[in-house]
């Protein structure tokens, strides 16, 4: 279920006249349309208003405490005011800034400031003559420390925009008749930075065209605030100190928002708020049928003098058209009822379903196609149409034969206009008919008789090069045959004996067999040679151009030198004692002393790159190892996975 909340606001105002208040009621929204099951929600602002908080400037002059500058005058200067009394009129416009300024009021809980203003239209007389240009509107401002700094509640753009702010830009925006060129009754909510006990409010206009230009005006301004919790809002619906709810109406429904003061005494009313529900009311005209006469072709329908219904109305055919038109087509065949479906939504999700049978009907029919066969390589054969059903209201049938160039290649083969064609050779042949409303195809292959049929099978057909190739002749109804053998090799001969061959890269062989010099008939056979090799780059005998790996690759031995002395003395000439190492991607490595002790133990993956590793002469403790003979021990592991081990003794000296 949506829940509908409006922004349109309704200003109902009811005076209860004492020496003390003035009622006053803001509700929103008014009168409101909704869909059976939508929800509205609605708000009532209440004020109790002190006295002395709404003005006017009927006696010609300012309220107490109020101030003004620029141009201006008290009367009616362009004309009459909705109450026919005098107003505040911006008159000089460019001798100042035109302003008004109140006093300052207890606003500390909110309310609202209404006022009536006018602007007057462009182009007229002084002192009738109105803005246009988009900084030369009027500015509602409110100030807290007695008019030292003001701050902008809404701006009154000339074309009849409110905006938060003045744009201050000089472009032209309105010209003629406006929202604001009559007088109009403004209701602006106090901002919660505005809410204070001492709070004053301005009208000013800060950019004009000169003294005779610009001019607006301003009457009956009411500050609608009051005492903290001095307007209780109950309805008449049963609803009980609540300024706002929502409602989900099943049928047509009233409110009334009654304001009391917080001792109970009823103070005013709002205008009756009216929530209607929108019926299923939706009509609209579309065909049962729709014909066609050939299965190709397709009928336009269209949804007509859609009425009653709550914007926007959405179709769904099912075509998949969204439109409230679409075409019908037919499913290819000639007799055919065709059901087509669309749903029609309106924007309250009342919907409606229908359909439209659209009926097909070709009567035009090629009843058969008879195909007398050609001799071997011979023009004699026949095609034959036979057809029923003509509409010729119009003239005589339109009859066609195309031969399969004239078909694929429109116009560079044969045709015939006529049901019959002889003297044709063997191949496909093309027959269209043409009557008042429809056309019809349909296509019949006129046989061989005995044809040349060529066939070759290669053993093998794939192989490393090179290959050696047998290629069997398994024609049928030939007697000379034309061999080309893809390397190079042509052959003609009148037996169908085998043909053998070498071959160094992939070839195709062909093969025609004739039955005399012009019938022939064609076959082929592709050879595959691979280049056959070591494929790994890492062999002794690796061939970049193998794409097949035919377990010929070599790799070279693993080497280890293992020096028989050295010296870490820290010079930094042969203080580190390592292996020499060629051919070798892993190596294990150990340094014993006499007594069997490990002094040194180290495997390194060559592969990863890693600087190569050595004994620095020290024990596995970081203590100097002591002059004399060592025994070393590796084992090596290479490119192939194969692996040599050694042993051996080492010399440490370090003077």
């Amino acid at each position: 279920m949506k829940k509908l909340i409006l922004l349109t606001a309704f200003f109902a105002m009811t005076a209860f006249m004492s020496t003390s208040q003035v009622c006053n009621v803001f509700v929103s929204p008014q009168d409101t349309t909704i869909c059976p099951g939508d929800s509205v929600c609605i708000t009532a602002i209440a004020s109790i208003t002190a006295t002395g908080q709404s003005f006017d400037f009927d006696a010609g002059a300012l309220p107490p405490g109020w101030s003004t500058a620029g141009g201006a005058t008290w009367g009616t200067p362009c004309g009459q005011n909705p109450t026919n009394t005098p107003y505040y009129w911006a008159s000089t416009a460019g001798a100042g800034t035109p302003q008004v300024s109140t006093a300052a009021f207890d606003i500390s809980c909110g309310g609202v400031v209404t006022f009536d203003m006018v602007y007057s239209i462009q182009g007229q007389s002084s002192p009738c003559e109105g803005p246009d240009l988009a900084n030369e509107g009027v500015e509602l401002q409110y100030s807290l420390d007695g008019g030292l700094t003001w701050i902008t509640i809404v701006y009154f753009q000339p074309d009849g925009v409110q905006l938060p702010a003045n744009p201050n830009t000089s472009n032209s925006v309105a010209s003629g008749v406006t929202p604001y060129t009559s007088w109009g009754t403004f209701t602006i909510p106090i901002p919660p930075g505005a809410m204070s006990t001492s709070t004053m409010f301005q009208w000013i206009q800060t950019n004009s065209s000169g003294s005779s230009f610009d001019n607006w005006g301003l009457d009956n301004i009411s500050i609608d605030a009051g005492p903290c919790n001095s307007a209780v809002v109950n309805w008449d619906n049963g609803l009980q100190n609540t300024n706002a709810f929502c409602a989900s109406p099943s049928q047509d429904t009233a409110f009334v928002a009654l304001v009391y003061d917080t001792l109970g005494n009823f103070q005013c009313s709002s205008d009756t708020i009216t929530i209607t529900i929108i019926g299923d009311n939706m009509t609209y005209d579309l065909v049962d049928s729709a014909f066609v006469f050939c299965p190709d072709d397709s009928a336009m329908v269209e949804i007509l003098n859609i009425q009653g219904a709550q914007l926007p109305v959405t179709t769904d055919w099912s075509t998949g058209s969204t439109t409230t038109d679409t075409w019908l087509p037919g499913n290819g065949l000639k007799q055919d009822t065709i059901w087509y479906y669309v749903d029609l939504l309106d924007g309250c999700g009342y919907t409606r379903v229908d359909s439209v049978v659209l009926l097909v009907n070709q009567t035009l029919t090629i009843d058969s196609l008879m195909q007398f066969p050609a001799s071997a390589c011979a023009p004699d054969g026949a095609v034959t149409a036979f057809v029923s059903g003509e509409t010729n209201l119009l003239g005589q049938s339109y009859y066609h034969w195309d031969d399969q160039a004239n078909w694929d290649n429109f116009g560079t083969g044969s045709f015939i206009d006529a049901t019959a064609w002889q003297n044709i050779g063997s191949g496909w042949y093309f027959f269209t008919v043409s009557d008042d409303v429809c056309t019809e195809s349909d296509s019949i292959f006129v046989e061989m008789n005995n044809p040349p049929i060529a066939s070759v099978t290669a053993t093998p057909d794939n192989g490393c090069n090179p290959v050696s190739v047998t290629l069997s002749n398994d024609s049928q109804n030939s007697n000379e045959y034309y061999w080309d053998f893809g390397n190079g090799n042509t052959a003609s001969v009148s037996d169908m004996g085998s043909q053998n061959q070498i071959y160094s890269q992939s070839s195709i062989v062909m093969l025609i067999a004739y039955s005399d010099p012009t019938c022939a008939d064609t076959a082929y056979v592709n050879i595959s040679v691979t280049p056959c090799g070591c494929t790994d780059p890492e062999a002794d005998n690796y061939d970049p151009s193998a794409t097949f790996d035919d377990g010929s690759c070599t790799y070279p031995i693993p080497v280890v030198t293992p020096p028989n002395v050295f010296t870490p003395n820290g010079d930094g000439d042969n203080d580190v004692y390592f292996l020499d190492t060629k051919n070798v991607v892993k190596l294990e490595y150990t340094i014993l002393n006499r007594w069997g002790n490990v002094m040194f133990d180290q495997t390194v993956d060559l592969t990863l790159g890693f600087p190569e590793i050595g004994w620095n002469g020290t024990t596995p403790l970081g203590i100097e190892a002591q002059e004399g003979t060592y025994y070393y021990k590796y084992v090596a592991t290479g490119i192939n996975g194969d692996q040599v081990d050694g042993h051996g003794f080492i010399q440490l000296v370090r003077d």
